[in-house]
């Protein structure tokens, strides 16, 4: 499988060629954005991921047809899908200034990536996302490993539930993650009907200052040999695509 990182910069002909290539859903969904940084975060991260697959199934961005399941996971519409005879499996976030998609043949994948921010590790979050268990564990570490900790959980639980493809709906708390920012990336424990036994977990090294985990359809026993991708930006991609 692989992991392409592709940085959030972009001039004016980039996101003129990502907004050629967005549906009018898309392009709607866009000016929902009022700061022009998560608009331009998004455009570029629809419309590399639209490159990418296009790239993967030898066909032009422009045939490749994406939408949203009922949670929101992007994924091929019944014609590209049937093109691609279902063996393409994506997932794509974005934060800060990276974007980040995983892209797998034989099994589904989530992928979540955060910036690292004390203030967004509050209180509040701490107890939306981790369970007491958890909550338990990130408070008996050092103070400065602590964010690190909260947003290990976030990612690694935000990765798993995008990966099943039912988003926030299955409910953060119901799952246990390790939060160790030392330890590696596991899933624990999940309600039996997401089959956690079915899933494991890989921490990604993006950026500094950032926590990225990667969620794998594989049985912790089985081994997916993972290649990581990063480009200078959204326009090697577009140009790759002939944009």
């Amino acid at each position: 499988m692989h992991v392409w990182r592709i940085p959030v910069v972009a001039d004016s002909a980039v996101s003129d060629a990502c907004a050629r290539l967005l549906t009018e859903a898309e392009l709607h969904r866009g000016k929902r954005y009022t700061r022009h940084d998560d608009r331009l975060r998004y455009q570029l991260g629809r419309a590399s991921l639209r490159c990418l697959v296009a790239r993967y199934l030898g066909v032009s961005p422009q045939q490749v047809g994406i939408e949203p399941n009922q949670a929101g996971k992007p994924q091929l519409d019944a014609a590209t899908s049937a093109a691609a005879n279902g063996v393409l499996h994506f997932n794509l976030s974005h934060s800060g200034s990276w974007i980040v998609a995983a892209f797998a043949r034989s099994f589904a994948v989530g992928i979540d990536v955060e910036a690292l921010s004390a203030k967004s590790a509050s209180a509040r979050m701490i107890d939306y996302v981790l369970s007491d268990r958890e909550s338990q564990v990130l408070r008996g570490l050092p103070q400065h490993k602590q964010a690190a900790a909260f947003f290990k959980g976030w990612t690694s639980k935000e990765a798993f539930v995008k990966g099943i493809g039912v988003g926030l709906s299955a409910g953060l708390k119901s799952i246990e993650v390790s939060v160790d920012p030392d330890a590696p990336a596991r899933l624990l424990s999940a309600p039996p009907e997401h089959r956690p036994d079915l899933w494991q977990l890989r921490t990604l090294e993006v950026s500094a200052g950032y926590v990225a985990t990667l969620a794998l359809a594989l049985p912790p026993a089985s081994a997916a040999q993972i290649v990581e991708v990063a480009v200078d930006s959204a326009r090697s991609v577009l140009e790759h695509a002939g944009v």
